[in-house]
């Protein structure tokens, strides 16, 4: 899902000219405005699309996937927190693509939903214990740097998320996942609605190492940190680690 204020930032050029763009490809088929979102109590106000049958049709001639694709936006879009979340983990990707134009860097990968889970699964078997919200590659001058992403909600138990950090810590020497992914390291980023619960996440995180005194593998940053009006503070030292109090860059 995205809403029109990511789509017109990721496409410069005339709102009404983008807004009617918008309009006639729903109004053909192409995308389609989910009937669930005036009750899914979302934070914007904005337009929700998502990608209609005839959009399906373009991106696959395979019948079978392209219903696949349909039918699985169809179910996220009957679950009304699903949605908003997806916008979440929409507007950390709108602001890192537009950070990273600015910066100079380049996201090589971003998988997410369907397609990461499937990768887990030639990993880990048909039911993974853990399937990240997103998994990135940001590459700068000579650096390659990966990332999974978290994205909270606020609703998953203190408990229930050290268990997601301590699987993540067991990745480290997983070695069949390393070669899967192309990755000799990578970072854990988790976003959260708030300040309060960022920094909540990121006291319990302590547990996600087995010394229990915080691993700067973890960063953490409520979403109120970055915005489509400034997306570059997404690579400004906005993270912090359970090991201490002081800022971190993703590009460090």
């Amino acid at each position: 899902f995205l809403n029109t204020s990511q789509i017109l930032a990721l496409h410069p050029g005339g709102k009404r000219n983008l807004s009617r763009r918008l309009a006639s490809l729903y109004q053909h088929g192409y995308l389609d405005r989910p009937q669930s979102q005036t009750s899914a109590r979302l934070l914007s106000s904005h337009m929700v699309y998502a990608l209609g049958r005839k959009g399906a049709e373009l991106l696959s001639k395979n019948a079978e996937e392209r219903e696949g694709i349909y039918r699985r936006v169809r179910e996220t879009e009957r679950a009304l927190p699903l949605m908003a979340h997806a916008l979440m983990i929409s507007q950390f990707r709108v602001c890192l693509t537009l950070a990273a134009k600015e910066h100079g860097a380049k996201i090589t990968r971003f998988t997410q939903g369907y397609d990461l889970k499937e990768t887990l699964r030639d990993v880990h078997g048909e039911n993974p214990s853990l399937v990240p919200d997103a998994f990135f590659t940001l590459e700068e001058k000579d650096d390659v740097i990966n990332f999974f992403l978290e994205a909270d909600r606020g609703t998953m138990t203190t408990e229930r998320f050290v268990n997601k950090l301590k699987i993540y810590w067991s990745w480290r020497g997983d070695e069949r996942l390393k070669k899967k992914l192309r990755l000799t390291h990578f970072r854990v980023l988790t976003i959260a609605p708030s300040d309060g619960r960022s920094d909540s996440l990121r006291n319990a995180g302590k547990g996600g190492d087995p010394a229990g005194t915080g691993s700067a593998m973890f960063l953490f940053t409520p979403e109120t940190r970055y915005s489509l009006s400034e997306p570059k503070k997404v690579l400004e030292p906005i993270w912090k680690s359970p090991k201490d109090d002081t800022p971190h860059t993703i590009l460090e």
